[in-house]
């Protein structure tokens, strides 16, 4: 079974897949896709989601649109489509997006979350393992943090001057 790290990390590739499908089909009508193994290897991806039991997951959009699931009633974090994209994310043009991060700083990362939380701060989030920074609302968080690959952020609901926060902060090395 995956970590929650590799289940967050599989949750962005996702995303960051379809924003980069997205983007790439944005260029001038003129231009060609670079290859059409690109094209093969998304619909490949599309054909193994459903294959692992996320029924209505879409092919990409024609003229190269890439994979887009909104509007599709997918839930993105339910454990039956984290299953299907662990074993489909080889099939991903270029195996995924790639991030900075080795497997020991996120596990780190991820450690540090649980032991906020162990230690009584409620709602703390695991890391987000992303190639590129997330595009976030500021309002959400009272703090934010992207570096090698892993964001943090800490939403406006929890109280980091909190006595309870802070020292959950010193028993786990959060530096937030």
């Amino acid at each position: 079974m995956p970590t929650k790290s590799t289940r967050a990390l599989l949750t962005v590739a996702i995303l960051a897949l379809t924003c980069a499908m997205a983007l790439a089909a944005c260029g001038a009508a003129s231009e060609k896709r670079s290859t059409k193994s690109d094209a093969d290897t998304a619909i490949a991806f599309s054909k193994c989601m459903r294959a692992h039991g996320v029924t209505n997951f879409p092919d990409p959009s024609g003229g190269g649109g890439g994979l887009n699931i909104a509007g599709t009633g997918i839930n993105p974090q339910s454990p039956s489509f984290r299953a299907a994209q662990a074993a489909c994310l080889k099939l991903m043009p270029g195996g995924g997006p790639k991030t900075h991060a080795s497997e020991q700083q996120i596990e780190q990362a991820t450690e540090t979350a649980e032991c906020m939380r162990k230690h009584g701060v409620t709602g703390f989030p695991d890391p987000i393992v992303t190639a590129t920074p997330p595009g976030i609302n500021p309002a959400q968080y009272s703090s934010a943090e992207y570096g090698n690959g892993i964001f943090i952020g800490v939403p406006k609901s929890i109280n980091e001057q909190s006595p309870a926060f802070l020292a959950a902060a010193k028993a786990c090395t959060f530096n937030g």
